[in-house]
């Protein structure tokens, strides 16, 4: 086994075993942001986050080790990580509601 075949098994494993969270907050103007953290050393977040702004047709980046997305992706965001290698029952979705701001 060569040194590229283990280090590709050992990203693999990474990726199943890791605790990814997502939870949204709240912009400029009161705008939902997705927020995606908890990624395993060695995951590449610019390729990971290009792909999920192409699947989820919208914008985003990276900040600090997490993947922002504009707007609110909750409902699907399980799925696209699923499909990048991503254990699907180790994603904590919050499904807190986002608190009101501006004038009341």
């Amino acid at each position: 086994m060569g040194n590229d075949e283990f280090d590709e098994i050992l990203s693999a494993l990474d990726r199943e075993s890791a605790r990814i969270r997502v939870r949204v907050e709240p912009r400029r103007y009161n705008k939902p942001a997705t927020v995606i953290s908890g990624f395993p050393t060695g995951v590449d977040l610019p390729e990971t986050a290009r792909l999920l702004k192409n699947r989820l047709a919208t914008g985003g980046s990276v900040v600090d080790g997490e993947v922002y997305l504009q707007g609110d992706h909750r409902a699907r965001i399980r799925d696209e990580l699923g499909r990048l290698g991503f254990d699907a029952g180790a994603i904590e979705v919050s499904n807190a509601q986002l608190p009101k701001r501006g004038r009341h």
